[in-house]
């Protein structure tokens, strides 16, 4: 005579021999947008300091990318950076791209932004 319950043997192993690989992918897509969001904010923070130094400070534009691109080196958030800085009539525009880097090669991300800020200063 069969018990209550005995027709699902197994059935636990096998829900979580099907559901472990899902939760995997879930968890790299979690930390790959994390790590996407992160050297994004990175970009964003250099990107709008050397619109502020060009803008505010009156730094030279060449100057500020160089150390821009070394600051942004010098970490692990974001390979291949490139900063453009382009000065304009009444306003400065800073463009930083580069790749975030993946969980698994392969898988890294791109990245593209732009900060300008108002020339302060008198001009004749």
């Amino acid at each position: 005579m069969r018990s209550v319950g005995d027709d699902d043997r197994g059935s636990v192993s096998l829900t979580i021999v099907l559901l472990t690989p899902i939760f995997v992918v879930i968890a790299f897509a979690a930390f790959q947008a994390a790590m996407w969001s992160h050297a994004r904010t990175e970009a964003r923070a250099v990107a709008r300091d050397a619109a502020a130094l060009v803008a505010r400070g009156g730094e030279a534009a060449g100057t500020v990318e160089a150390s821009a691109e070394a600051a942004l080196r010098s970490g692990v958030d974001i390979t291949q950076p490139d900063v453009e800085i382009t000065p304009r009539e009444s306003f400065v525009v800073v463009r930083v791209t580069g790749r975030a880097p993946g969980i698994i090669r392969g898988t890294s991300a791109p990245i593209d932004v732009t900060e300008a800020l108002p020339l302060e200063g008198f001009r004749p």
